[in-house]
């Protein structure tokens, strides 16, 4: 920082020179005064900005504390450090020693298999990637590139969160970091296209394919279309959990852990009469059987989107659907379920009904 006296035209100014991030700055005063006093305050507020970006975010934090403790007990600032009851520094531990810590303490949850097998298995390519790394010392910036490097979608970021959002937490009680970096996550922004459905002509050729080439799928795709039950909860189906007017989803086997009762509609029970196999046995396998039969494609949920959508054009009630999709109100139905389509659709969907076939209970 420089200082300099300038005389133009008869008039006399001080000019201060200065490099700020490489680039030079000036500016002038019409006084030495002026000038000398500017530059003691630009030199002074360096040196803060300096101070300040060289401390960690945990100290940062602490003088934060100690300013605050300061200005609500009206304390000198010293008086105010030593008072500031900061949080004590997390155990410096590696991601993967971590996680078979935090996995050993979900076995005394009453968490499903397919749930523990999801979290173990993100939290697994979580450590792949940053194994080594101190558990405080993982930012949000690093599940940023975690996710961008797999081209993860929206909705598959949301569901990865949930299962390792809880992880973090725990890690912030248990003092083995002091923030969990899943809440300061930058999310893509959601996909504004409609959810996939299938069409009244699609669904009526995949059940009649299933009839034709493996009959034991029956229940699981009409279950899926005409009642909008969930595929994992269907999977858990019995032939004791069927009445004359309901299916019961029980809260061991809501995705929920909510007991709910599931309308049978008049198709549907055409469907289920025909037989077939509850539970269903090897599914992947037989479901891309009769899907490559029918030349259809699969996308994820797509009978119960499919369920929302015709269910919501025929009775024209959101809360009606989004009880029988077992919602706590139509927020979720309209946000990520429902497509737009017309009552003659409805109609035609809700006609879908099997040939004559001899009928037996399941």
């Amino acid at each position: 920082m420089q200082l300099r006296k300038v005389v133009n035209h008869g008039n006399t100014r001080w000019r201060v020179s200065s490099y700020v991030d490489g680039e030079r700055k000036q500016r002038f005063f019409v006084s030495k005064e002026l000038a000398i006093q500017w530059m003691q305050e630009l030199r002074s507020d360096t040196r803060c900005a300096s101070f300040w970006s060289s401390r960690s975010p945990l100290e940062q934090k602490d003088i934060i504390a100690a300013f605050d403790v300061a200005q609500q007990r009206k304390l000198p600032l010293l008086k105010a450090v030593l008072a500031a009851k900061s949080r004590p520094y997390p155990t410096p531990k590696p991601l993967a020693q971590i996680i078979p810590i935090y996995l050993s303490t979900l076995k005394f949850r009453s968490l499903r298999e397919a749930s523990f097998k999801q979290i173990h298995l993100m939290l697994n390519q979580l450590s792949t990637q940053y194994g080594t790394l101190d558990t405080n010392t993982i930012t949000p910036t690093h599940i940023e590139h975690w996710f961008a490097e797999r081209k993860w979608a929206r909705s598959t970021i949301d569901g990865v969160i949930a299962k390792i959002g809880p992880f973090f937490t725990w890690c912030v009680r248990e003092g083995y970091c002091e923030s969990n970096p899943c809440k300061a996550v930058k999310r893509p922004m959601g996909d504004d296209s409609p959810p996939a459905i299938f069409t009244p002509s699609e669904s009526r050729k995949l059940l009649l394919t299933a009839l034709s080439c493996d009959p034991g799928m029956i229940p699981y795709l009409a279950i899926g279309l005409f009642a909008g039950v969930r595929p994992l909860e269907i999977q858990r189906l019995q032939k004791q959990d069927f009445t004359e007017q309901y299916i019961e989803i029980t809260a061991a086997k809501a995705k929920t852990r909510k007991r709910r009762l599931v309308s049978l509609s008049d198709n549907l029970k055409e469907w289920i009469a025909l037989g077939g196999d509850l539970p269903l046995t090897n599914k992947p396998k037989r479901l891309a059987r009769v899907l490559h039969m029918a030349g259809l494609k699969w996308k994820p949920d797509i009978m119960r989107h499919s369920f929302a959508s015709y269910h919501l054009a025929m009775y024209r009630s959101a809360d009606k659907t989004a009880f029988e999709l077992g919602h706590r109100d139509s927020k979720m139905l309209f946000a990520h379920y429902r497509e737009l389509v017309t009552q003659e659709a409805a109609q035609a969907y809700w006609a879908i009904r099997p040939l004559a076939h001899n009928c037996t209970q399941i």
